[in-house]
């Protein structure tokens, strides 16, 4: 088995290994899925949608006929070169059916599938795991330098820069999620068109979502223990879209960067120093919220409460049924527990 990461991808299209007959990309955003199993389509076979060289199957095809993918891997392309077989919505099914192309029974035409999350225990991610045959790319959250490197590459296309405060802010209200951060930036380089670079004001004109609460306004409620006030953003950021294991995960950056100034402060150093050279920065509207934190939280706490959040964001994301409830549960302890910190001190 090889494991690439989503920017090794076109590296390997470049010069495809013959042994690898299957392609499996899976994530918990479609919408990204989607774009790198297109990418892969066209690379092998120049189109996306040409019937002569593109095969579009379904996991309910496969259930009804599991031998017709490996029919579909050894047919010859009518007018020559290799053809992509394009499986949508992997799962039991498809497994059943790739079985020969694992195993090296089957070779011909590269099979693309994408696929939901796949936990550990899941058969079909094991079975590409273990094959020579097959390569896997997973499509985990995307870090913080991999957003900021796309948003400035989406905006270099409209001619347009962005600063480093309009940037951080334009994360913090878009998130991580590879699909909406895209969508934003197309309506932030409409909003901007003609000018050479985004500012911080026009961030906050386009940006955010339609109930106004962000996600860095429930990480400032939860850690400076304003339970009732983080408990109803929580669940409009919910109702609005948001992802809960994303806003787990944003408050679990939140207690790292804490930690960090922490450690700073207890070496001597001036909160307002520490905070004003942060990078990334700060943004402005949020310095006094975080200053109050950082009077309340000590490290040891942060460390626990850092170490709390790392649990249930991995618990989250394996459960996604259970996901709100556990991000919800997780969230509002924590804010119960910076107001009995505040009330200490």
């Amino acid at each position: 088995m090889t494991a690439i990461r989503p920017a090794g991808l076109d590296s390997f299209l470049r010069k495809p290994d013959p042994a690898i007959g299957a392609l499996l990309i899976y994530g918990g955003e479609p919408d990204a899925v989607r774009e790198l199993a297109s990418r892969a389509v066209r690379k092998i076979a120049g189109s996306l949608d040409d019937p002569f060289s593109v095969t579009a199957l379904l996991e309910q095809d496969l259930a009804s006929d599991p031998a017709r993918l490996a029919d579909e891997v050894q047919s010859i392309s009518m007018f020559g070169g290799q053809k992509a077989i394009w499986v949508k919505g992997a799962g039991e099914a498809f497994l059943k059916a790739v079985l020969p192309v694992l195993e090296g029974k089957a070779s011909g035409n590269l099979v693309v599938a994408e696929a939901a999350t796949l936990a550990k225990s899941s058969q079909l991610r094991a079975m590409f795991e273990k094959s020579p045959h097959a390569l896997v790319v997973p499509l985990y959250e995307a870090e913080p330098g991999e957003i900021a490197q796309l948003v400035e590459q989406l905006l270099a296309k409209d001619n347009l820069r962005i600063g480093p405060d309009a940037l951080a802010r334009f994360m913090a209200l878009a998130g991580t999620s590879r699909g909406l951060v895209r969508s934003e930036v197309e309506k932030l380089a409409l909003y901007c068109l003609g000018n050479e670079r985004v500012s911080l004001d026009d961030v906050e004109a386009v940006c955010g979502n339609d109930t106004g609460a962000t996600a860095d306004e429930l990480v400032d409620s939860v850690f400076g223990g304003h339970v009732e006030e983080a408990d109803r953003l929580f669940h409009d950021l919910v109702r609005a879209g948001q992802d809960p294991g994303r806003l787990l995960g944003a408050a679990h950056q939140q207690a790292l960067r804490l930690q960090d100034f922490r450690i700073a402060i207890d070496r001597g150093a001036r909160a307002d120093q520490v905070l004003k050279q942060a990078r990334p920065p700060v943004f402005f509207k949020r310095l006094g919220a975080v200053q109050a934190q950082l009077r309340h939280w000590s490290l040891a706490d942060l460390v626990t409460a850092g170490t709390t959040l790392n649990a249930n964001v991995l618990a989250a994301r394996s459960n996604a049924v259970l996901a709100e409830a556990i991000a919800g549960r997780c969230l509002l302890s924590l804010a119960r527990k910076a107001r009995s910190l505040g009330q200490d001190r």
